[in-house]
């Protein structure tokens, strides 16, 4: 049963080619991993969800061309800078997503508002933790169209237990599992009235042109 529950959180797709690739704001290792996906030519753009603590070191992952975002925010209070930046054609844009209590449910419910505004999307890559990519999907199905096919896909690096099979012996990733049980409970619950909220709602997303 416990590692039911393991393989069920965990669940990755096979790579395949896709029209984006959605990385969600976290772990260096995550945005490597995408970045090799797209080095490869699995797809032909990069969306990169940013949080506030990931600005300052963005310019470290090591694309072809880089961006100063440390100096885009600076007119935007630290609590409130999120972004997401897109890598396609050597070039950047950037734009800014709420923040709200629920990180992930904000991201999707963001990338929603940006796959709306680009209708020629229909396949994407999301990249995430291994133990987070259930409720990711859980998020996806609620919120982005059902004509997009979508492949999760952990980074490696982030996969919750050097052995899986025993994971339930590590106490800091006992209590992860448990943390993230809870959390999809209570996203369950909630996403019903978030996705209700939507149809009278504004847009998430703004665009930040470079100073």
């Amino acid at each position: 049963m416990l590692q039911f529950i393991f393989n069920w959180l965990v669940r990755t797709d096979p790579a395949a080619h896709a029209d984006t690739i959605f990385v969600l704001a976290g772990h260096k290792s995550r945005k490597v991993f995408a970045i090799g996906f797209l080095r490869q030519g699995t797809a032909p753009r990069l969306l990169f969800s940013v949080g506030r603590f990931e600005i300052r070191r963005f310019p470290e992952l090591g694309l072809p061309q880089t961006i100063d975002l440390l100096q885009m925010a600076q007119s935007i209070p630290p609590p409130q800078r999120h972004f997401f930046v897109l890598f396609e054609n050597q070039q950047f844009a950037v734009q800014r997503i709420p923040v709200r209590a629920l990180g992930t449910l904000s991201e999707i419910d963001a990338l929603s508002d940006w796959l709306g505004a680009r209708p020629g999307v229909s396949s994407l890559i999301v990249v995430s933790s291994g133990p987070h990519l259930r409720r990711l999907r859980i998020c996806c199905r609620v919120l982005i169209p059902r004509n997009i096919q979508i492949a999760f896909l952990a980074a490696p690096e982030e996969n919750a237990a050097p052995d899986q099979r025993n994971w339930w012996k590590d106490v800091s990733i006992r209590k992860m599992v448990l943390a993230e049980c809870f959390k999809i409970a209570c996203y369950l619950v909630f996403l019903p009235l978030w996705k209700l909220a939507r149809s009278w709602r504004s847009k998430t997303i703004s665009s930040i042109a470079p100073n």
